[in-house]
């Protein structure tokens, strides 16, 4: 069974040559939505034509900034730029990845996410070629291109928009706090991960009996060819004890979550 949803892909972008990789294959997506670009690099402007000329033809909206406001701020502009869409679902891609597949499902009310496999390039950039040119053609070797089974993050899921609208209003301080903790990190915030817990959080606060829902499918493609260093001049991730650094700092923004949504409950009465 299916429904017809206000879908709004949401794409963020700082490198814009990147966007080569990603528009085209939204170009092909055969599902109706809107795709709303945050430009996050206040040196360059994007125009409508030059997405254009990229390959898609659909319902567009195109947001330039005139300061840097990093990967989670530029998704929030884009929730925000979402609820005058009237949307039903968000779906966010960055620009490096690709995004095939949006369909959405007949789900429960209860179900306020739809998580889906993905699959990951490492190292071979023929293997990004192939992907934009046809997906099916990438095989899973477990070393260049893993299958990530289900592809636990907040790129390529597709979240009800009223859970991020609730994520979104949360006071100026909420997004301070977490800025004040991006800048002290040497490695790239894991803004995907953060997102997701923050998300899991609030859809827990807001119905106990809410839950994600897991569909066997690939719907991503997450193109992990060093691209981080070379948009945002950090470390792709740390460079000792991974897992143990992550969780740290996850437990910190997780602290940070809370309190602001302790608060606005509190105002709420």
């Amino acid at each position: 069974m299916r429904k017809k949803n206000n879908i709004i892909v949401g794409l963020t972008t700082f490198d814009n040559e990147m966007l080569r990789v990603s528009v085209p294959m939204l170009g092909k997506i055969r599902q109706k939505f809107t795709l709303v670009i945050y430009n996050d690099n206040p040196m360059t402007t994007i125009t409508r034509r030059q997405i254009r000329r990229l390959g898609y033809c659909g319902d567009l909206r195109v947001i330039n900034t005139n300061e840097n406001m990093g990967l989670f701020r530029a998704r929030m502009e884009i929730v925000n730029a979402a609820h005058d869409l009237d949307a039903g679902w968000i779906i966010f891609c960055d620009d490096d990845d690709l995004l095939m597949d949006i369909e959405i499902p007949n789900v429960s009310d209860d179900n306020f996410a739809i998580i889906q496999n993905a699959l990951i390039l490492h190292h071979r950039v023929g293997d990004l070629l192939r992907a934009m040119n046809n997906p099916s053609e990438i095989d899973v070797d477990g070393e260049n291109v893993e299958l990530a089974r289900p592809y636990v993050a907040m790129a390529g899921t597709p979240v009800r928009a009223d859970i991020l609208f609730g994520v979104a209003h949360m006071d100026s301080g909420f997004y301070d706090a977490i800025k004040k903790l991006d800048d002290k990190l040497e490695f790239v915030p894991p803004v995907d991960a953060m997102m997701w817990r923050f998300v899991n959080a609030y859809a827990h606060h807001m119905n106990a009996n809410c839950a994600p829902i897991y569909m066997d499918k690939i719907g991503y493609i997450k193109n992990k060819l060093d691209t981080v260093r070379m948009k945002y001049g950090r470390l792709t991730c740390p460079a000792r004890n991974v897992d143990e650094h992550y969780r740290r700092v996850l437990d910190k923004y997780d602290a940070i979550f809370r309190d602001a949504l302790a608060t606005a409950a509190a105002l709420r009465g």
